[in-house]
């Protein structure tokens, strides 16, 4: 495979012909992903020595990406988005540090695999940043959204997610974080260990055991137990929920699919509701399903605006 067509792959320039090219290319041999992920690390690299070398400020481009299929290993840097759908890749410099920053559309979501190995998926609406290469002693990553985080072991490394309010510190497991907002955040630890502190009081901090979770709840820092793994499920595509209030639903629909959902009809207000629908299906395809049981009629009033009778 020509260097040539690889570097206007990685630069975004490539056509859906030849991305398909270099797809059936890399599938073929494990030569031929060894080769490509060479390539793309001396092509972060030529990137990253642009920006320091020129102090210029990275150019927005957008990137065709894709999730390899039949297990191949992640390239170094190289994001692996379901459903084919196009993701804003953007370069920053901060302390002459190339940070990348994947925004997700809404209804959507992004499966990525980090330079160390950390395996992230990314939820509707999200936005995330990290480095092209970790330095030093701390593994920093930034999260506007909500993502599941699968962290690779390194104890000599920590693993810092940091949202607007807090920071959530690991060397090595399994956790969902959530914090679409600057006062809006809940970490639920899967596996291993976490400690979350509220950066605007730095001396209360959580450490969390696993099966817990820790949220903000007015203005502090409170753990509760996980008693439900369904909302987790999303990482896999799917919307599923159980003995949930109506309102509450709404509010997720509202997350996902970037659209407010005015709810006129009180009748639903006690209502609980329980099911299970892929994410792909769309928000008016869920609330179909829903009017089986629930009695309600809606109708769009644009297209970010949703009025529910």
């Amino acid at each position: 495979m020509e260097q040539k067509l690889l570097h206007k792959m990685f630069g975004g320039q490539a056509t859906d012909k030849e991305l398909t090219v270099i797809r059936q290319w890399v599938s073929e041999s494990a030569e031929n992903r060894k080769l490509f992920n060479k390539e793309r690390t001396l092509f972060d690299a030529l990137q990253l020595n642009d920006l320091q070398t020129t102090k210029k400020q990275a150019r927005k481009r957008s990137v065709s990406l894709w999730k390899w299929t039949g297990g191949v290993a992640a390239a170094i840097m190289a994001l692996f988005l379901l459903y084919n759908v196009p993701v804003l890749l953007n370069k920053n410099t901060r302390q002459e540090i190339a940070l990348n920053t994947i925004k997700v559309p809404a209804g959507q979501r992004v499966e990525l695999t980090l330079a160390d190995g950390t395996h992230i998926w990314l939820n509707a609406r999200s936005e995330f940043s990290y480095p092209a290469s970790f330095n030093g002693d701390r593994r920093e990553v930034h999260l506007k959204g909500e993502a599941f985080f699968d962290v690779a072991k390194n104890k000599n490394k920590k693993f810092i997610v940091n949202t607007g309010r807090c920071e959530v510190e690991v060397l090595g497991t399994q956790f969902n974080v959530e914090a679409y907002s600057e006062n809006e955040f809940t970490t639920s630890l899967i596996r291993g260990s976490v400690k979350v502190t509220d950066k605007s009081q730095p001396n209360e901090s959580v450490v969390l055991e696993p099966n817990n979770a820790v949220r903000l709840s007015n203005g502090k820092l409170t753990v509760t137990p996980i008693t439900d793994f369904n909302p987790y499920t999303w990482k896999e595509g799917l919307i599923t929920f159980k003995d949930i209030k109506f309102k509450d639903l709404m509010k997720k629909l509202e997350k996902n699919y970037g659209i407010r959902i005015i709810i006129d009809n009180h009748k639903l207000d006690n209502y609980a509701c329980s099911g299970k629908f892929r994410i792909s299906d769309g928000i008016e395809e869920v609330l179909r399903a829903l009017q089986q049981d629930a009695h309600f009629t809606f109708e769009r009033e644009n297209k970010n605006e949703i009025r529910i009778q």
